[in-house]
């Protein structure tokens, strides 16, 4: 069955749809034979049910996808860059003669529409007389989404690869940019048109990834653990795993231990490892209450633990900023990595090869569509995770200059190509740097050997 599954995924996820929709009907049916309602309703239509399979055996790299591939189930990993908003995507179309008002429905398959030529209908027959009718046809949701290679699965010396993904249904909306995500999904390959008014087309193929299941990557754990998840999103360990961590808290060390767990292959450093640790679990961000013009209570929302949808500029910054400043040669770049390693979510970058619209975000023309989008930077692919910022003394000041407000109001708000946007950037910014003259100077004061503007420091 494995095997059939990842060879002629196009046929066999069907036929599974189909088999768990009747098993459900049947349930449903023996469920309601057991409890007719009282006013002799029996049941509804099952609800409509899709299969996604994942956990495949192999998971490819993004540059080992080959023409063999095409048309089976493959899984690849990689981190999201960019997604696209909400496409309706045609799925039953309905045309209505002009002529005698007759409707007719034409199934899509593989993305061409079976347009009649002329009405069905005995008594008129008239050719080329079948309008499309839209708010008769039937649309799903579909969401362009760009994946990128992980850093970690690059060859030495090249760039990495990315690919086009297309989501539906429930799919869409299920990842954002800066996700590492694995994605199970059907390889295909479409041939490109010379132009979009004329059929022939090129022999040259466009390959995508059609996705059916998206698993984020840092969600799963080592130890198997009974975790239940309640109404509000809050998790709820096992007895087992909850008598464990109390017994963790009770012992009195668990601060000295987890800063001695942080990047272990470094010696020493207590002091450094325990302001890290702080970082990583961060604060307690609030969103305090603002009353309106009148007097009014905060609307809904502004309690939240994000501050999104409450009263605008109420959400008081809970992460917690770094910047570790010594020598060279005392592992900054390696507490860096680490922490990048473990973060559930963040970007590693250099302050020297990093331009401002590299940290906040970019308009670019896509290819695909040919209109102006906007390209995530560091900064907000960071999201609610830690941005590590290398060699952050050898910036410019026009790219620090742009981390003020990435920093203070969590936000990086741009105006550039008839885009006007603000983006959440609810990242803790862990930066590493030199002091003047790359070598700490004891007889000058702190702020002199540092030697960055104020506002950035406060």
């Amino acid at each position: 069955l494995y095997t059939q599954l990842v060879r002629y995924p196009q046929e066999v996820v069907p036929i599974m749809d189909l088999v768990i929709t009747e098993e459900l009907e049947r349930l449903k049916l023996e469920a309601a034979l057991d409890a007719v309602d009282d006013d002799g309703d029996a049941y509804g239509p099952p609800p409509r049910v899709q299969v996604r399979p994942y956990n495949l055996r192999e998971v490819h790299d993004l540059r080992d996808l080959d023409p063999e591939n095409i048309d089976q189930l493959v899984a690849v990993a990689g981190m999201v860059t960019r997604t696209s908003s909400i496409i309706p995507d045609l799925k039953q179309a309905h045309y209505r003669c002009v002529v005698c008002g007759g409707g007719v429905d034409a199934l899509i398959d593989r993305g061409t529409v079976d347009e009649p030529t002329k009405c069905a209908r005995s008594g008129c027959l008239a050719k080329g007389a079948m309008e499309l009718v839209h708010n008769r046809c039937v649309f799903t949701d579909k969401q362009v989404v760009r994946l990128q290679e992980a850093p970690s699965s690059i060859p030495e010396g090249e760039t990495p690869h990315t690919t086009t993904l297309f989501a539906f249904d429930d799919l869409v909306d299920a990842v954002r940019p800066g996700d590492r995500v694995e994605i199970t999904g059907i390889f295909r390959a479409i041939p490109r048109r010379v132009n979009p008014r004329v059929t022939t087309v090129q022999c040259l193929f466009r390959t995508y990834v059609d996705a059916i299941h998206f698993r984020k990557k840092g969600d799963e754990r080592d130890d198997i653990v009974d975790v239940i998840k309640t109404e509000d999103d809050t998790t709820n360990f096992g007895s087992e795993k909850t008598e464990a961590i109390l017994d963790f808290a009770r012992d009195g060390k668990a601060y000295d231990k987890l800063a001695a767990s942080l990047a272990p292959s470094i010696h020493g450093l207590e002091d450094v490892k325990r302001g890290v640790l702080c970082m990583l679990f961060g604060g307690c961000a609030r969103a305090r209450e603002v009353r309106g013009a009148a007097g009014a209570a905060p609307r809904d929302g502004a309690n939240r633990k994000d501050g999104a949808g409450g009263v605008p500029g109420a959400r008081s910054r809970g992460d917690i900023n770094v910047l570790m400043c010594g020598d060279p040669g005392t592992s900054k770049s390696q507490l860096l990595g680490y922490v990048h390693k473990i973060a559930p979510r963040g970007v590693y970058t250099s302050g020297k090869g990093s331009s401002a619209v590299g940290l906040t975000a970019s308009v670019q023309r896509d290819p695909e569509t040919k209109e102006l989008v906007m390209e995530s930077g560091a900064v907000v692919l960071s999201d609610l995770g830690v941005c590590c910022i290398d060699e952050f003394d050898k910036m410019s000041d026009a790219t620090r200059a742009v981390l003020h407000e990435a920093m203070e109001q969590q936000t990086i708000s741009l105006a550039k190509a008839g885009i006007v946007a603000t983006l959440n950037a609810r990242a803790s910014i862990f930066a590493s740097a030199n002091p003047v003259d790359s070598r700490y100077n004891p007889k000058l004061s702190v702020v002199e050997n540092i030697q960055l503007p104020p506002t950035l420091l406060s």
